[in-house]
């Protein structure tokens, strides 16, 4: 049935979010320093299309309507130059993620199906379209046209189209750097069976190419063909880790154990009078949550190598790895929720565990929904959440 498409049930699913969320800025009027200052076609748009206009969504606004900056640089140019094609348009820039990540969400389905059948297909799709950072999938951010891209990718790859999984890779690298984690498992799907058929594999040098392209556009216009590391390293204090995913996964450990250290040792009273808990403190805790999400997360690219097959793994366990090379400095695992919304493997991987358990299948979409719920809330706030 259409309401059971892929497509319509994220869709469906993430503007009942979206509405839900928009009425409760209508309960609880949020303050004035987090109001939004863009604008769409009327009040009700307005508010509904401004619910999440923060963070990001700023920024791509602003490359669509004024062009790169240094600091912008970080921000890789296809998104915002479809939003740009829109008219740089909050109301079109929202609709253009969403549609996307519906597409998306077929794609998604249409891999899981190959590995658990329509009911793990299914499932899938609603831990996507309910996973508690999917809130960007109706805001100006690029999640939406990055997993449209990267799972049509896998998908070519999977079903023998080089040129197909190349051009879109391409392209998926162009929306954001994690999509050169998609080169090892389209390597691995599409390797030659013979040296006649070596020629499958060039297909694959699109990738690394919309990243030079993007470096030569960046030195013609800032004169710095790195641009976007050095706005990363200077903006969101990202560095290369000294020995690579091992230094950053040691910086998580450090960071998250320090960090409930804290939380048990120094946790303040509350104060009537006080300005409420410190900035640092509030780090501490993004840590200590941080590093305990990467534990299941490490523990189901495994299930994703050992029960989906060595494609979906390597995809899934490049992208851990690009995450752990590259930490923040004071919060290592930074946006880590935001890059496990596209990491289609380990969702597919969470549909397969749950798949045959009705009490945890469950459990666990209640309670992603209702993390869901409270984090669209927070991000609606202008509250920082990934």
């Amino acid at each position: 049935m259409r309401r059971e498409h892929p497509f319509w049930t994220l869709v469906w699913i993430r503007v009942a979010f979206l509405l839900g969320t928009a009425a409760t800025i209508l309960w609880a009027p949020r303050a004035g320093e987090a109001s939004v200052p863009d604008r769409a076609w009327d009040p009700f748009t307005d508010l509904v299309f401004g619910t999440f206009d923060h963070w990001d969504a700023r920024w791509f606004l602003d490359i669509a309507r004024e062009g790169y900056s240094e600091t912008s640089a970080a921000f890789f140019p296809l998104y915002p130059m479809l939003l740009s094609l829109l008219g740089s348009s909050l109301v079109w820039g929202t609709l253009l993620s969403l549609v996307a990540a519906g597409v998306g969400a077929w794609f998604v389905a249409a891999i899981a199906r190959t590995k658990l059948g329509a009911a793990g297909a299914r499932d899938t799709v609603l831990i996507l379209a309910l996973f508690p950072t999917a809130f960007v999938f109706t805001a100006v951010y690029s999640d939406g046209l990055f997993l449209m891209l990267s799972a049509a990718s896998f998908l070519a790859a999977e079903r023998g189209r080089p040129w197909l999984a190349g051009v879109a890779g391409g392209l998926a690298v162009a929306t954001r750097a994690m999509g050169l984690a998609l080169l090892p498992a389209l390597v691995y799907l599409l390797w030659p069976g013979s040296r006649r058929d070596a020629w499958r594999l060039v297909p694959l040098l699109l990738l690394p190419a919309a990243l030079g392209l993007y470096a030569l556009y960046l030195d013609r216009e800032l004169g710095d063909a790195w641009a976007f590391t050095d706005a990363q390293s200077a903006e969101w204090d990202r560095e290369l880790a000294t020995l690579g995913p091992l230094g950053g996964l040691w910086m998580a450990i450090e960071a998250g154990g320090h960090g409930a250290l804290e939380i048990l040792r120094d946790l303040p009273r509350t104060d009537p009078g006080g300005t409420g808990f410190s900035q640092p403190l509030q780090v501490s805790f993004w840590n200590a949550v941080h590093l305990v999400v990467l534990v299941p997360v490490m523990w189901l690219t495994f299930v994703a190598w050992r029960r989906l097959g060595p494609a979906l793994g390597l995809y899934a366990l490049a992208t851990l790895v690009l995450v752990l090379s590259v930490p923040s400095t004071g919060f290592p695992l930074v946006s880590l929720p935001r890059f496990l919304l596209t990491d289609f493997p380990v969702l597919i991987a969470l549909a397969a565990v749950i798949r045959e358990r009705p009490s945890l299948r469950t459990g666990v979409l209640v309670g992603l929904g209702a993390l869901s719920a409270a984090a669209g809330i927070a991000f609606s706030r202008g509250m920082w959440v990934a």
